[in-house]
């Protein structure tokens, strides 16, 4: 929607948070765990460690694709939303051994991804 100038709906007010996990950093630790027979009859939590509420992440969007989109707040849903969501991702990063793609970095490689599949319609 940003891609196209288009309004983004946010239902409530955006202070809900939730953590971004870039694909690639999930596969990498699916990946591992599932073929290195780790963590067994055990929960894993694939996430980020770092909360974003979801008006922060549209107006990222809106600023990393120097997009005109307007953000539109539409009454929160009826059946309710949870207002937080933060996974202890500790398991995930030590299998991985490494930090998480910053979630400004996943924004900006999926924008190109967009853009230069669908760069006719854009």
């Amino acid at each position: 929607m940003a891609l196209k100038g288009e309004d983004i709906t946010i239902y409530g007010d955006g202070s809900q948070t939730r953590t971004f996990c870039y694909i690639d950093d999930n596969i990498d630790a699916t990946k591992r765990i599932f073929e290195d027979n780790l963590y067994i009859n055990d929960i894993v939590n694939i996430g980020s460690g770092i909360e974003v509420n979801v008006l922060d992440l549209a107006q990222r969007v809106i600023s990393i694709t120097n997009s005109s989109s307007k953000i539109i707040h539409l009454p929160a849903l009826k059946e309710g939303d949870m207002t937080r969501r933060l996974p202890d991702n500790s398991k995930m990063l030590t299998v991985l051994g490494r930090e998480l793609k910053p979630l400004d970095d996943g924004i900006k490689i999926l924008v190109d991804f967009y853009r230069e599949k669908y760069n006719r319609e854009l």
